[in-house]
């Protein structure tokens, strides 16, 4: 059976693949550094999408000021987006953190404060206000654009039960082990309308400036959305705090890889065909030069 790749494709075949493993770490992959932990079932780990859900409105918090708070005071009147991380963690939370105020920061219409409300449900329970407020100042600080919205910023830290009463209306389902203070769960937005119902979904940790504008438009006129497609993005942390052991997987990532690859196979392939076919016509005395004198 002849070799998929010819012997002389080989080594250029592998330097391929070297380079697009590169590129992937740079996209998302340097976080699998870990075998999923055998008393983590992920069936536990993930996002239902509950458009229409109607979130508890009373259910309290404590804010970045370490003030008393209920959730239906977050959304004065306009629509928010919602984000549920722990505010200690440096695997996937980082990224939807990172992700989420840069894509924020670009987008000129509509404005956080005056438009929307940006709420961040930390789901670790051991979390205080102290380290609420000092992620919402790292955020405001990073980009200048920010300056003038604090208003709109909303770092919330509650009780478990609490969390879960909120979390588990929006379809976030996470694990958590007060022992190890471990946290495992998955990723994504979810958007609210002003009376506080699930308007919308974007899954995973990677954002548009025009997916947030019409979701939040969306939201903004109490209407509800369609279905995001299912991905899984996601950390199961061994380390919470430093994030080195921990799984990120993205479906989406994964099959572009895959097509990418199968590209750049068929290309090879494609290449091997033509130089055969030029090998043959050469051998068959093919090769008169037509830039010299007397060629017919």
């Amino acid at each position: 059976m002849k070799p998929l790749v010819p012997a002389a494709f080989r080594a250029p075949f592998l330097v391929l693949l070297l380079l697009m493993a590169a590129f992937c770490c740079g996209q998302g992959f340097q976080q699998v550094t870990a075998v999923v932990p055998a008393n983590v079932n992920l069936k536990d780990v993930k996002i239902i999408q509950r458009l229409g859900s109607q979130l508890p409105m009373d259910v309290e918090f404590k804010d970045q000021l370490g003030q008393s708070v209920t959730f239906g005071s977050m959304l004065h009147g306009r629509p928010a987006l919602v984000l549920a991380i722990f505010y200690r963690c440096a695997g996937v939370c980082s990224i939807e953190m990172q992700n989420l105020a840069e894509t924020l920061a670009t987008m000129d219409n509509p404005r956080i404060g005056r438009d929307f409300d940006v709420i961040v449900v930390g789901i670790n329970p051991k979390e205080t206000p102290d380290l609420a407020r000092a992620k919402l100042a790292q955020t405001i600080a990073t980009y200048p654009k920010f300056k003038g919205t604090q208003a709109g910023w909303h770092f919330l830290t509650g009780t478990l039960s609490n969390i879960r009463s909120v979390t588990n209306k929006l379809g976030f389902f996470f694990t958590y082990d007060p022992v190890k203070d471990v946290v495992n769960h998955s990723a994504g937005v979810m958007f609210l309308t002003p009376t506080g119902a699930v308007s919308s979904y974007i899954l995973g940790a990677r954002y548009t400036v025009d997916g947030f504008r019409s979701d939040i438009q969306l939201a903004g006129k109490n209407q509800i959305g369609v279905k995001s497609p299912d991905i899984f993005f996601g950390c199961i942390h061994i380390d919470p705090l430093t994030g080195k052991r921990s799984i990120v997987i993205e479906n989406v990532l994964k099959v572009a890889g895959v097509v990418t690859v199968t590209v750049l196979l068929l290309t090879l392939l494609t290449l091997s065909g033509k130089a055969k076919w030029g090998k043959k016509r050469s051998e068959d005395g093919d090769e008169t030069d037509w830039t010299k004198p007397g060629s017919p």
